[in-house]
């Protein structure tokens, strides 16, 4: 029941590029292609014109890119993301653990201690940044190393004989 000139009038203001694909398919379709013929013009699925054009009649056409999807929801309460939080900003010797920094690996074992919940080790790297905190490990190179006085170094530490 959509209108040919309502198509081509939000085609023209439309700037979401699925909403442009679905309203190009409806126009087409509305000018008489089978969605077979839009699938040899445009080179879009038969399948997924038809997914198309049901979207184009349920919805307004003001509406036509994709609607928001909602990610996995968290594991760690607001209040355990709290203390969460509270801990990772002081030193992993507070929280109980021998250790000299937060590490990924380090992190994920206190949630899972503390709050029985499981994660990968690589979603600690996101939840440490989310934290507030970054990754870093050492450097085999100061960045202000003096490349001809290391080696100067080096020269005179062979000749002492030391190891």
């Amino acid at each position: 029941d959509v209108d040919e000139e309502q198509l081509r009038q939000q085609l023209r203001t439309e700037t979401d590029a699925k909403a442009i694909k679905r309203l190009t398919c409806a126009l087409l379709y509305r000018q008489g292609k089978s969605p077979a013929e839009i699938e040899q013009l445009l080179g879009f699925p038969e399948q997924t014109v038809y997914d198309w054009l049901d979207t184009v009649a349920e919805r307004d056409l003001t509406a036509l890119g994709d609607l928001p999807r909602p990610g996995q929801s968290t594991r760690l309460t607001d209040d355990q993301w709290t203390e969460l939080t509270a801990t990772l900003a002081a030193s992993p010797s507070e929280a109980g653990y021998d250790e000299p920094t937060w590490t990924p690996a380090l992190v994920r074992d206190y949630i899972a201690e503390t709050f029985d919940v499981e994660y990968s080790l690589a979603h600690m790297y996101r939840v440490m940044k989310r934290a507030g905190l970054s990754y870093q490990t050492a450097r085999p190179r100061h960045y202000k190393a003096d490349p001809a006085e290391q080696q100067r170094w080096r020269e005179e530490f062979k000749k002492s004989g030391r190891r």
